[in-house]
């Protein structure tokens, strides 16, 4: 109800929100994994972050774990997405970079269920 500017609004806040719910799922997945690290904030606050995740896996080459999940259907990636500088400063060119996951409004939570099921299988 309201104004179409208070409605967009409205609209915004709830894909926000619905984002937030995903990234919230993920991180909170990968914060229990010893080999993970997280690229950036480890929090799903919107206000912190976007529901972009980059992260790595010890011992496991991001090319190796986006091969392995690719099947699933999901919508993963691994390099250096035009932060070549940074990734080198991590010293992380060397095992592909890192692995990267967007999550946006139409993305469903059995979405990243699967895709939680798959990096599971992955990362054993």
């Amino acid at each position: 109800a309201g104004t179409p500017r208070a409605r967009m609004a409205a609209a915004f806040d709830a894909i926000a929100a619905h984002e937030e719910v995903l990234a919230r799922r993920l991180l909170d997945y990968l914060a229990t994994k010893p080999r993970v690290t997280v690229i950036g904030e480890a929090t799903a606050d919107r206000a912190v972050r976007v529901p972009t995740i980059s992260f790595t896996v010890q011992g496991l080459a991001a090319p190796d774990l986006v091969r392995q999940i690719d099947p699933l259907g999901i919508g993963i990636r691994y390099g250096d997405f035009h932060s070549r500088r940074l990734v080198d400063h991590l010293g992380l060119q060397a095992t592909g970079g890192v692995v990267r996951v967007s999550m946006v409004h139409y993305n469903t939570v059995d979405e990243i269920d699967r895709l939680i099921a798959g990096l599971e299988q992955a990362m054993a």
